[in-house]
């Protein structure tokens, strides 16, 4: 008789190597970028929170040619 394999590891979180594990990641980012694209005022707010562009509109210096 074989054994399922368990998608949880010993100390009771998911494994992020299970199916369901990347699952669930590919909807997270399906839902993220679904919110982060609807509008041009939803992609600056993301682009601004990590820390690319100012609220200006303008690069970071980081990101400045």
């Amino acid at each position: 008789m074989k054994r399922k394999k368990k998608d949880t590891t010993d100390n009771g979180t998911l494994d992020l190597n299970s199916v369901e594990a990347v699952r669930r990641f590919q909807k997270a980012a399906e839902d993220f970028t679904r919110e982060a694209t609807r509008s041009k005022e939803a992609a600056l707010k993301v682009l601004v929170e990590a820390g690319i562009y100012t609220k200006s509109g303008k690069l970071t210096r980081n990101y400045r040619p």
